[in-house]
């Protein structure tokens, strides 16, 4: 029969042997949290270094040495007005691209592309190496030619501030009107992006429209956004025009998204 001491002590080192397990299992996922962090850090790193080496290849950081066809070409009547893309170069990397888009302090200076689904590249770069960063791109079901009414484009939002993680900033008043509009430029031309809404929504409802059934339908459409805005815009929508909407996801509530509206202004 054993007797108490015994019983006891076995117990000591039961407890003994947990606590050895337990600390163990710590030590083990602090480890693997250690080498996820680190992992995905070098992921975004490389992501990031993927996209600046393409701005370095790609484009000129200015127009003034470009020629007047190369410029008229970008869509402008005036020499070092734009940026050049060279998109027929870019279409060599990755046939899918539509676009280039740039924002002041270069906070935004990303291609454009559009793939057969809204999945692929959220998780392929531009290189289409697979990267958490993904691309920036254009929903597939509108034309990839912003000649739709509404153009949809989607972005992450990154910690580090990358790709379209600036567009929350938008929530303030200030921030808008330091940075009312973006730069968009196609094969056919420029475009300045005047920003006339932003919105907070639930990304678990189609929130933003493509389709509008007339005219009416469209600037209700407008009208709309305006009224939901998170900043205050002075800039006339007509029938005629066409707009983008810029979308990221947000953290207001669950699956929260914010999205970005502005008209194309065609640059000359």
């Amino acid at each position: 029969m054993v007797d108490k001491e015994t019983k006891q002590r076995n117990a000591n080192i039961g407890i003994r042997r947990l606590l050895r397990v337990l600390m163990a299992l710590s030590l083990l996922g602090v480890l693997v949290s250690g080498y996820l962090l680190i992992s995905a850090n070098r992921e975004y790193a490389a992501g990031d270094e993927s996209y600046e080496q393409l701005r370095l290849d790609m484009k000129l950081d200015s127009a003034v040495n470009v020629s007047p066809t190369l410029a008229e070409a970008s869509g402008s009547s005036d020499e070092g007005a734009v940026k050049f893309i060279d998109f027929e170069q870019l279409q060599q990397v990755n046939p899918d691209v539509t676009a280039w888009i740039t924002a002041e302090e270069d906070v935004i200076d990303y291609p454009v592309v559009q793939g057969t689904d809204n999945e692929y590249y959220l998780t392929h770069l531009f290189t289409r190496a697979p990267n958490k960063l993904g691309s920036l791109f254009v929903d597939y079901r509108t034309p990839g030619d912003f000649t739709a009414r509404n153009t949809i484009i989607y972005g992450h939002n990154m910690k580090d501030g990358s790709m379209f993680s600036s567009l929350t900033k938008y929530k303030d008043q200030d921030y808008y009107e330091a940075h009312p509009e973006m730069t968009l430029y196609t094969p056919d031309g420029a475009y300045r992006i005047e920003f006339f809404a932003g919105i907070v929504a639930d990304g678990d409802y189609e929130f933003i429209r493509y389709q509008f059934t007339d005219d009416e339908d469209f600037m209700a459409y407008a009208q709309t956004l305006r009224e939901e805005s998170t900043f205050q815009a002075e800039v006339d929508i007509t029938a005629t025009d066409r707009i983008v909407a810029l979308c990221t996801c947000s953290y207001e509530f669950n699956n929260a998204r914010y999205a970005l509206f502005g008209k194309l202004v065609p640059i000359k």
